[in-house]
């Protein structure tokens, strides 16, 4: 086998093993939590870096992996708003969310070799259960995110189902589906203890991630409904991050003004 033919099979030994450290060290409570910003835009640069250097060998390959790694991390942007809702005042909550990326991870990693499955009845359940989260969330009333209590175990579940959802929502070859994904997932646990912290700091927390849920929710509702898994084409991701962002600004400017 070619040095050349080596080199897809070498980047994802190399993105595996990256994931797996990550996961370890946010399990052991060993990484620096001033560098938890660090490590999850590293992803976003690496992804950046990829794409720039395959655009100069193969830039048609060069844009497929772009589009696949937006639209994973689209998906991992919405598991990481699940999660913290799931697992937020959780005991012993950092093990449940690394056990959650873990299995996102894996679940990303088996669909992404072996094929995808039909994922549309799945992506209506999960979009309809989202929904039930969010008027829960919405009706709470309380200041910041309410306690998960028992939805707490619907945490690995969802993100079994968002992993499902990121991989069918990528096209290109298994290679540039899998390197894309696991690209996506580096740092999801540090971002979401980022998004746990700000929202200890924001009264109107529990409305903003309402929003981002109904949002999630009536997304994958439609896409299941009309039978396929929950496809994203470059403004279904623009959108998906837009929305991400905007509620995160709101929050910013809402605790930055509490604290004053």
């Amino acid at each position: 086998m070619s040095v050349p033919a080596l080199l897809p099979f070498a980047a994802v030994a190399v993105l595996l093993a990256a994931v797996a450290t990550d996961l370890l060290a946010c399990a052991r409570g060993r990484a620096p939590t001033r560098h938890d910003l660090l490590v999850a835009g590293a992803g976003i640069a690496a992804a950046l870096l990829v794409a720039t250097g395959l655009s100069i060998g193969a830039p048609p390959l060069a844009g497929e992996f772009l589009a696949a790694w937006g639209s994973a991390f689209a998906v991992t942007v919405d598991l990481v708003v699940v999660l913290v809702v799931l697992t937020h005042q959780v005991p012993d909550a950092r093990r449940l969310v690394v056990l959650a990326i873990g299995a996102s991870a894996l679940t990303r990693i088996v669909l992404a070799a072996t094929g995808v499955a039909g994922v549309g009845w799945t992506s209506a359940l999960f979009g309809l259960l989202v929904l039930v989260a969010a008027w829960w969330l919405f009706r709470s009333g309380e200041t910041g995110l309410p306690h998960a209590g028992a939805l707490s175990l619907g945490a690995v579940p969802a993100a079994v189902a968002l992993g499902a959802f990121a991989v069918s929502a990528t096209g290109g070859g298994p290679v540039v589906v899998l390197c894309a994904n696991l690209i996506a997932l580096l740092g999801a646990v540090r971002l979401v203890r980022l998004t746990a912290r700000l929202c200890a700091r924001a009264s109107d927390a529990s409305v903003g991630f309402s929003a981002l849920l109904v949002f999630l929710g009536v997304k994958s509702l439609v896409s299941g409904l009309s039978g396929h898994g929950p496809a994203h084409d470059a403004g279904v991701t623009v959108l998906s991050l837009g929305m991400a962002l905007l509620v995160a600004a709101l929050m910013v400017i809402t605790a930055v003004r509490a604290e004053r």
